[in-house]
């Protein structure tokens, strides 16, 4: 039998009068009674142990990072930043770049306001780019574990670390996030139709985006 226990402001999990630890050997704890009352029923039913993007593995993830590991999500982070999928504007349909730029502009020049930046749009599939983004490197070095895996996860799944960006800080909700990182799709099926092998692929995207979400809602 799994117990919780509060440790200062922490909750974390005992099985036979010993921490749960994740494979690094960090101990296994959330922030809230609830979210330990969840991750307990997830492990009971054990249907959602080989969704990577459970609360229970979301979890597992997040307590399992160490420093070094932590700093290669910061760089990979800021890697996706210089190609966010905001950027690209390589179409040759004035209708759909008129679009993103109603769509995504305000999202970037934001971004680009709170962080003291400047991006460069991507008109070409060749495109290079090194900007260091020092000022968001700071905010990332400061998100705790569980933000900066919902950050990365996110930002992995979506191709947007602006739209992630937000969707953290609560100025969008998951369903905006999936809308707008689907707009040149959507834009393309109102044109040509439904592509049948697509429909999977954003039924799979949604539904991971949403686990992300509930995983979200519970730390924070």
């Amino acid at each position: 039998m799994i117990k919780i226990i509060k440790i200062k402001n922490n909750y974390r999990f005992l099985k036979n009068n010993q921490n749960l630890k994740t494979e690094n050997g960090n101990i296994l704890f959330v922030k809230r009674r609830k979210h330990a009352e969840l991750i307990i029923k997830e492990f009971l039913l054990g249907s959602k142990l080989k969704d990577p993007n459970s609360l229970i593995n979301l979890t597992r993830f997040s307590c399992n990072l160490r420093k070094d590991e932590i700093e290669k999500i910061i760089n990979k982070l800021l890697e996706l930043l210089n190609f966010d999928l905001l950027l690209f504007r390589s179409f040759d349909e004035t209708e759909l770049v008129n679009l993103m730029e109603k769509e995504f502009d305000p999202f970037i020049f934001e971004f680009e306001k709170l962080f003291n930046c400047e991006f460069e749009k991507i008109f070409s599939i060749v495109h290079s780019s090194n900007l260091e983004h020092l000022s968001f490197k700071l905010y990332l070095s400061k998100l705790d574990i569980f933000k900066i895996t919902t950050l990365f996860k996110l930002s992995s799944l979506t191709k947007s670390v602006i739209l992630s960006f937000f969707f953290i800080n609560k100025k969008i909700n998951y369903k905006t996030l999936y809308k707008l990182t689907n707009l040149e799709y959507n834009y393309q099926q109102k044109r040509w139709g439904v592509v049948k092998e697509q429909l999977l692929i954003n039924k799979d995207l949604i539904g991971a985006i949403k686990n992300i979400s509930f995983f979200f809602k519970n730390i924070s």
